[in-house]
């Protein structure tokens, strides 16, 4: 009796992933081969061999890929200054730049200018690219849909591979030897220092809490700074990662994320520099500090361009 041979996938980051889940459910023999050494794209939660836990990619991830996976859905999302941006939806017309798009949609006031525009870094939106308005109205529209994964992002890809394995499947990875990263094309990348330290951290005001800028026009110049590469006070977000954290309610040890754009152009600053200029501006005691890992846009591989981070995450 003749056996079909189970179709083979090969990477595609966690849409290459979910669609070998979804062959195998439906009872198609199938291989899913990752080049990499974890299958799920940039859905991957790491310890790296310390109490905390971090995502490596973008922390927020929309309602839809999450599945089945258990999630949580912040109060409020980004702060800036004193103001404050919620889940609820903003519908907004598009234009060519954040600025434009805001314009065209007549939002005039500073507070809701702010926090759309801050919104938009957060989601890996350069606001004066080119069609970037077209990047924060899909933001806006999915406020509501932007949520954590409790156990981590990891766990979404992990809960495809058991379906696949489960359905009959095999998933291997590690397939291929390390190969060095092409060169990053774009002038602003976003980094994330990876932070533990004894106590509670930084105070938030959100998932989200600006540092660096206080309202859209400190924000557009702080990056045209960048683009001209002048690294300045740090620029970004502090990021909660109390989801994550295996002690949130005696606070004897927390994590946190920061996250800010930077020159994608490797030896553009000081990394040493940078990692103790933000936790001076996030007001973190290095003597606090268990462990920090900052990452660069050559180790996140991701470039500020118009589409939000979510949608390839």
């Amino acid at each position: 009796m003749s056996v079909d041979a189970p179709l083979e996938i090969v990477g595609r980051g966690h849409q290459g992933l979910r669609r070998a889940a979804d062959l195998a459910k439906s009872g198609t023999p199938v291989v899913y081969r990752e080049p990499g050494l974890r299958a799920g794209g940039r859905l991957i939660t790491e310890s790296f061999l310390t109490p905390f836990r971090f995502n490596l990619g973008p922390a927020l991830v929309h309602r839809r890929l999450a599945g089945a996976v258990p999630v949580i859905e912040p109060d409020l999302l980004v702060a800036v200054a004193a103001w404050r941006l919620g889940r609820d939806a903003r519908p907004l017309s598009a234009a060519e730049t954040v600025a434009a798009t805001l314009d065209a949609s007549e939002v005039d006031d500073p507070e809701t200018r702010a926090v759309l525009t801050a919104l938009a870094l957060l989601l890996g939106i350069d606001p004066d690219a080119p069609w970037s308005g077209a990047g924060i109205v899909q933001g806006a529209a999915d406020l509501a849909d932007l949520v954590l994964v409790g156990g981590g992002n990891g766990s979404i890809p992990a809960a495809w591979i058991d379906e696949i394995v489960a359905a009959g499947g095999t998933v291997i990875e590690g397939l291929s030897p390390w190969q060095p990263e092409p060169p990053l094309e774009g002038s602003l990348g976003t980094c994330r220092l990876f932070v533990g330290v004894r106590g509670a951290g930084p105070s938030l005001d959100a998932f989200a809490t600006a540092y660096g800028f206080s309202d859209e026009s400190s924000l557009l110049e702080g990056l045209s700074e960048l683009r001209h590469g002048r690294v300045g006070s740090p620029l970004g977000f502090v990021l909660s990662n109390a989801h994550l954290d295996s002690t949130p309610t005696t606070g004897a040890i927390t994590s946190f994320v920061w996250q800010g754009p930077v020159p994608s152009r490797d030896g553009a600053f000081s990394r040493y520099a940078y990692i103790e200029d933000v936790l001076a501006a996030v007001g973190v005691d290095e003597r606090d500090v268990i462990f920090r890992l900052l990452w660069l846009p050559a180790e996140t591989r991701e470039i500020l361009g118009g589409t939000p981070s979510y949608l390839d995450s």
